[in-house]
């Protein structure tokens, strides 16, 4: 009998510790620029633990614009809160990076509240396949090259850039000038990583050159943001890189 309560007593004295780890840490909102906040909420991941994904809020002339959702339509809708809290507005525009649970969980959640999404559109050909909701506007790669264009987002002093097949094939990033603020989504890697992380659905040997793109369409960028892990300058974009060729090596 002593047997069961003691398996009892440790199911009861480890649950909260468990619900930690499954995810229950509600997002939150970092202020880091003029106007640009980072937003990071998490999730229990099977092999990876407790997993950290960030995405960007930036407030223009036009309204506040979401870049990525949280990793749930729960996580998302408190996510939401948090923004109108600290700007004052809902966001009215969202752009996501891909069409992974970490950058479009929450899809259903702006949709409900009237918040205009747009993705690649490969993102939104891979969105069903992945149990997730393609966004509202697709990109479509311009004549000029890599770089997106997309509908009613002209008012949107946001850059979006496609540089190529790396962390997915869709994978974009986003840049705000005015604070030199480069989002490089689950495409660049944070500082302290030894690896590049999830390659499931990746192009190992294309990622450098993606990522060197990136470095090359926004020299003058010096914060750079990575989904996965710290912030730093563009030393991120050559760890990358490096990280890339010492992988496609490898295969």
């Amino acid at each position: 009998m002593w047997k069961f309560f003691l398996a009892a007593f440790l199911v009861f004295a480890a649950a909260p510790a468990r619900a930690a780890e499954e995810g229950q840490q509600a997002p939150v909102l970092e202020k880091i620029a003029e106007d640009v906040w980072v937003h990071k909420s998490w999730r229990h991941v099977d092999g990876w633990g407790l997993v950290l994904s960030q995405g960007l809020v930036v407030k223009v002339d036009t309204g506040v614009v979401l870049v990525d959702t949280a990793w749930t339509d729960a996580d998302t809708e408190k996510l939401l809160a948090l923004i109108e809290e600290e700007t004052g507005a809902m966001p009215v525009k969202a752009i996501v990076t891909h069409a992974h649970d970490d950058k479009m969980g929450g899809m259903k959640a702006l949709h409900a509240h009237g918040v205009e999404t747009a993705a690649h559109r490969f993102s939104n050909e891979d969105a069903p396949v992945r149990g997730l909701t393609p966004a509202q506007v697709p990109m479509y790669i311009s004549e000029k090259g890599k770089q997106l264009v997309f509908a009613g987002y002209s008012g949107v002093p946001l850059e979006v850039f496609y540089p190529g097949a790396g962390h997915t094939r869709d994978n974009i990033v986003v840049y705000y000038a005015p604070a030199k603020v480069l989002f490089g989504g689950c495409l660049i890697r944070p500082g302290d990583s030894g690896n590049l992380g999830n390659t499931a659905d990746g192009d190992v040997g294309h990622w450098a050159e993606a990522a060197r793109n990136v470095a090359e369409a926004f020299p003058e960028a010096e914060i750079v943001i990575p989904s996965h892990g710290p912030m730093g300058g563009r030393a991120l974009l050559d760890h990358t890189i490096g990280l890339a060729e010492a992988a496609a090596a490898k295969q």
